[in-house]
């Protein structure tokens, strides 16, 4: 990116106001001390003077800019963004000052504004983070610097474009990050190892004994050899489909910490899909309100994982009631091979619940629904808050009213057979994808 050519502006400084202002206390005293006249003229002269002078040590070309970022920011995560300062000043006093970029749409900062100081002729950099919490395209603006003459009475602020565009994706790093803990063989936050094991469907290697693991999978030869007790470990079934069923309808417009519940739910499926996709099955799409939105069919590979990432990409929650009924027909129509349906969703009202209920019903047994359901937080605390008069007994009684019947649902889905995941949208990532190996282990699907 070509450096852009600064427009540039003196200003003066807090330190010139003070001593303007001890001139013009003098001056107030002119009138009752005699004489004192000659000496204000004096003074004026004087400080104009000196501030003329401080100036000129800050004029004629200074600074250039540059910005440096990834093409692609994650949504919710902390995103680094490095700016670029060189000082093409003839003195060899280092300019020392505070240098801000202008701030993106439905995004928080971390380190901006920030200090620099850079000799003539030398560059220097600072760094400072962004965490978007909406999707979208964002363009960067200008970069501001300012600091301060010699004598402080005067300051340089400098301010040129930088022209910058990035696209705000679902958090594309938390795949990485995964892939990163499965080479070093980590464990991870999800709670267990990042590969689902299965029963005994297929030999996959040999390992030390566990406390837990069955008999019947130890292997006595080997463990004759190695003077150690070895068990023979199995890996679960592969290129079975998964497709995950989002919910964009105006129940998802809500928002937890700034981030709205359509965007926790994208962020939680495009992980699980990328697990699923390592594990050797097919992942899949479909986004719907009253109507189906996208439907990206159940496919394996990385290409897989990259047409998902960039049909969620535009998706919008709206303000369309959700046809249950109808996205699931449309699951059964277009999925005949047995699969595993993540449905996302938040419900509202009693209705939307019972519908949800009866349509998964329509699912079973040929496929294998997980239903993730999102608590609200707030509703929780409305519940247990002590109350403080009389209204707020009311507000008590409606917040546990919602949760009943919330509670009364996640039994009647689990009734009729179906998988549910109730959890707070904070939690939503690491549960599902424990829930997903879980599946694959317990061989569910």
């Amino acid at each position: 990116m070509k450096p852009a050519r600064p427009a540039s502006w003196i200003l003066p400084t807090g330190r010139l106001a003070f001593l303007a202002f001890v001139v013009a206390a003098i001056a107030v005293s002119d009138g009752f001390v005699r004489g004192a006249r000659p000496t204000v003229f004096a003074i004026d002269g004087i400080l104009a003077l000196v501030a003329i002078v401080d100036a000129l040590f800050v004029l004629g070309p200074r600074l250039e800019f540059d910005r440096q970022t990834a093409d692609i920011f994650s949504l919710g995560r902390p995103n680094p963004v490095v700016l670029h300062v060189r000082s093409r000043s003839w003195r060899t006093r280092a300019l020392r000052g505070t240098i801000a970029d202008d701030p993106l749409e439905s995004c928080s900062e971390n380190g901006n504004p920030a200090p620099f100081a850079v000799r003539s002729g030398e560059s220097a950099s600072v760094r400072y983070e962004i965490v978007p919490t909406r999707r979208g395209p964002r363009a960067f603006g200008a970069v501001t610097a300012r600091y301060r003459s010699p004598l402080g009475l005067v300051a340089r602020q400098d301010r040129a474009p930088v022209a910058g565009r990035v696209e705000v994706y679902p958090d594309v790093h938390a795949a990485r990050a995964l892939e990163l803990l499965r080479r070093q063989g980590r464990e991870n936050t999800f709670g267990g190892s990042l590969r689902a094991r299965g029963g005994d469907t297929e030999f996959e290697t040999l390992r030390p004994y566990r406390h837990g693991d069955e008999v019947r999978h130890v292997d006595w030869r080997a463990s004759a050899r190695r003077d150690d007790l070895t068990v023979r470990e199995f890996r679960t079934e592969s290129n079975q489909n998964v497709l995950l069923a989002l919910d964009v309808g105006r129940a998802m417009r809500g928002e937890s910490n700034g981030i709205s519940t359509l965007d926790r739910a994208l962020n939680a499926a495009l992980l699980m899909a990328d697990v699923a996709i390592r594990a050797g099955d097919r992942a899949g799409l479909m986004a719907f309100d009253d109507q189906t939105r996208c439907f990206v069919p159940p496919a394996s590979g990385p290409a897989a994982g990259r047409k998902l990432a960039h049909a969620a990409y535009a998706l919008e929650a709206g303000l369309a009631a959700t046809d249950y009924r109808g996205a699931m027909a449309t699951l059964r129509t277009r999925t005949r091979a047995r699969s595993l349906f993540v449905v996302f969703t938040h419900l509202l009202d009693a209705r939307s619940a019972s519908e949800l209920a009866g349509s998964v019903r329509g699912l079973l047994p040929q496929h294998v629904p997980l239903c993730v359901l999102m608590r609200d937080p707030e509703i929780e605390s409305l519940a247990l808050r002590p109350p403080n008069g009389t209204r707020d007994l009311y507000v008590r009684a409606a917040a546990a009213e919602a949760l009943a019947w919330r509670d009364a649902l996640v039994r009647q889905l689990q009734k009729i057979g179906a998988l549910v995941l109730d959890t707070t949208p904070e939690e939503l990532t690491p549960s599902l994808v424990r829930t997903y190996l879980d599946v694959k282990t317990r061989r569910i699907l």
